[in-house]
């Protein structure tokens, strides 16, 4: 991520906190205006260009949207259309990222990351599933209707997500891209997201201690993603970000036949 863009990016959440009362619609608008972005070449060009002026890329994307987004979409997506992006990859993803934190603002506790990680299991775990997800010589509306099924009971915001990582993932894989949505949800609340993975299933005293035990150690609310994974033997492997505690017995064999090798 070039320097351009993280300036970008963090404007743009300051842009986003100025927002009083953002409500679902404004989430919904703004990932509508990623796909729309993305899908026209000419309009991704003009609004990237660093050589036309600020104001006219601002510009130009109000009059885009000016008819279907409301006040607070079209005040966010201008000010990142005058904003400079080292590729246009950076402004949808940015665009995205700010959709996302939006929703974060209007669904209550932490719904929409537990929701996030059930629907990253449940995909996950059934490679038919996942692989006509991705499918995109399939319908829209066939893999729409898929994801629906899965989500019917799940709130508007983390309905909204899923379906629009599903119907544009930009390459990456259905599951990647819900584990990025989650992460960024988790930080616009203050918080990380742990993925720990344990042979057997932890009890809820364990999981309390471990939560505790890792929010005072990074001075943030931790939302613990737990994956059972029968080849980690015993022990547990956590990690948050690019940091990993690995305290299983596979990873101590390992090290043992590392020394032995």
């Amino acid at each position: 991520m070039g320097a351009s863009t993280t300036a970008s990016i963090a404007q743009a959440r300051r842009a986003l906190d100025a927002v009083a009362k953002p409500d679902r619609a404004l989430g919904d608008e703004l990932l509508s205006g990623a796909t729309a972005i993305a899908g026209s070449h000419q309009l991704m060009q003009t609004v990237t260009d660093v050589g036309i002026d600020a104001d006219v890329r601002a510009g130009l994307v109000r009059r885009v949207f000016s008819a279907t987004f409301g006040k607070g979409a079209l005040g966010l997506l201008a000010g990142m259309a005058g904003a400079r992006w080292s590729t246009g990859e950076d402004l949808v993803g940015a665009i995205e990222e700010i959709a996302f934190r939006a929703y974060a603002r209007t669904a209550s506790g932490t719904a929409i990351e537990s929701e996030l990680f059930a629907v990253q299991r449940a995909i996950a775990s059934d490679s038919r599933l996942e692989l006509a997800l991705s499918n995109t010589a399939s319908p829209l509306s066939a893999r729409l209707g898929a994801v629906d099924r899965l989500v019917v009971n799940a709130t508007p915001e983390t309905q909204g997500i899923v379906r629009h990582v599903v119907s544009f993932p930009r390459g990456r894989r259905i599951v990647e891209g819900l584990e990025r949505a989650e992460r960024i949800v988790a930080d616009a609340k203050g918080g990380l997201v742990a993925t720990v993975q344990v042979a057997r299933p932890l009890g809820i005293k364990q999981l309390q201690r471990l939560e505790s035990g890792l929010q005072s150690r990074y001075g943030r609310t931790v939302v613990l993603d737990q994956v059972v994974d029968p080849t980690v033997v015993g022990g547990v492997r956590i990690a948050i970000g690019n940091d990993v505690i690995d305290g299983t017995v596979r990873s101590r064999l390992d090290g043992l036949r590392v020394q032995l090798a």
